[in-house]
């Protein structure tokens, strides 16, 4: 019983043969065909793994209801920053806030951070 168990555990650690298949597309339901047909052998038993799914999505994080951000470099006046609707990280909200800053003529020295909590 022994001597089956470590033939089984060899056999599942030999290695076995192997091939990528790479899909790509850029809609969310494709259809794959291959032009060469997989041929499989009758004799030999198959499994099948989904090894990387690597899948680009974004959706807008901000749009009219959050892109307005107002400063007052001297308390008494206001300036108004549209940033424009989009996929943003922090950096580049900030990177972003900076340059109009520095557009209005004031020191861009505003740093905005998320809160890693929530």
């Amino acid at each position: 019983m022994e001597r089956e168990l470590l033939e089984r555990i060899a056999h599942n650690t030999e290695p076995k043969e192997s091939f990528q298949i790479v899909v790509s597309d850029n809609t969310t339901k494709f259809t794959t065909r291959f032009n060469t047909h997989i041929q499989l052998k009758t004799d030999k038993q198959y499994e099948i793994a989904l090894v990387n799914l690597e899948t680009c999505y974004s959706f807008p994080n901000v749009n009219t209801t959050n892109n307005h951000f107002s400063y007052s470099p001297d308390g008494d006046e206001w300036y108004h920053i549209l940033i424009p609707e989009g996929s943003y990280d922090i950096e580049d909200i900030n990177q972003v806030i900076q340059q109009k800053i520095k557009q209005n003529g004031h020191a861009a020295n505003v740093m905005i951070s998320a809160n890693t909590n929530t």
